[in-house]
């Protein structure tokens, strides 16, 4: 899996990039390698850095100790098309702690905001992880870890240590990459969930998130997606619609100062 259980915030994305864009110039020895990502004698910093990106499928490791970059040239050379990459591999399956604590923060309703990183490990460990061992998965420190990351894929940002959800990047990011999703042109917002569904699993409705998400089979979405997609109807990014007599209704968090206060039946993503 591309992340550490016991992720850390020196396992940043711009050292894993560079590790990657080492390796298209040729594959190295493990020491070598080491020796070029930190050329001082403490090497910790670029063995967890390392240890991510094998773990991850990122990087491979020979018989003869020799490190061999297993993404694609085209996926490195670009920054944001190696975001994406990696990103896709993050939340794929569920069983990753990461997938797994992201979705579950991803549900945590308006309170995730005020909520202190020792608070959300606390939880997490009570909600979630107390089913699967009896050690805590995710402390504090991972957590620091796990900010970056998906301030990284765009799942939110950080403010005065606490992490503000907005996953609108993570979606505008999908969409940029995306030729499936018709553009210019009002679609149900039935069609536009089936595409989350299977681009972001970790948003509503994916299969990492209906773990944690009992509002989505009654078409709730979620206060951390619905501002996502108010996020996007500003930035005239996608155009929400509430269309009358459609009975296929979604919705949204509500916010009455908003021009789509609840209720959406329909969604352009604009060309």
């Amino acid at each position: 899996m591309p992340f550490d259980n016991s992720l850390k915030n020196i396992q940043t994305p711009g050292r894993v990039h560079a590790l990657c864009k080492l390796l298209l110039l040729e594959s190295y020895s493990q020491e070598k390698l080491m020796e070029l990502l930190q050329p001082d004698s403490d090497k910790t910093q670029a063995k967890d850095v390392f240890k991510l990106a094998r773990n991850g499928g990122l990087v491979s490791l020979d018989e003869n100790k020799k490190v061999h970059l297993q993404v694609p040239k085209s996926e490195v050379l670009d920054s944001k098309r190696f975001a994406h990459y990696v990103a896709g591999l993050a939340f794929e399956n569920k069983d990753f702690i990461f997938g797994r604590f992201s979705a579950w923060v991803m549900t945590r309703g308006e309170k995730v905001l005020t909520e202190t990183r020792d608070e959300l490990a606390e939880r997490f460990f009570n909600e979630v992880s107390r089913k699967y061992t009896s050690s805590q998965e995710f402390n504090s420190t991972n957590i620091i870890g796990w900010m970056t990351w998906a301030n990284y894929f765009g799942m939110g940002h950080t403010l005065n240590s606490k992490f503000v959800v907005n996953p609108a990047n993570r979606i505008r990011n999908e969409l940029e990459f995306d030729q499936e999703l018709p553009r210019g042109e009002f679609i149900r917002v039935q069609e536009f969930m089936d595409w989350i569904v299977k681009r972001c699993p970790e948003l509503d409705g994916g299969t990492v998130n209906l773990e944690f998400n009992d509002q989505f089979s009654n078409q709730q979405l979620s206060f951390a997606f619905s501002l996502a997609l108010r996020t996007l109807h500003d930035l005239q990014i996608i155009i929400l619609q509430n269309t009358r007599d459609v009975k296929n209704i979604w919705y949204l968090h509500e916010v009455q100062t908003h021009e789509i206060p609840n209720q959406v039946t329909d969604i352009m993503v604009k060309g």
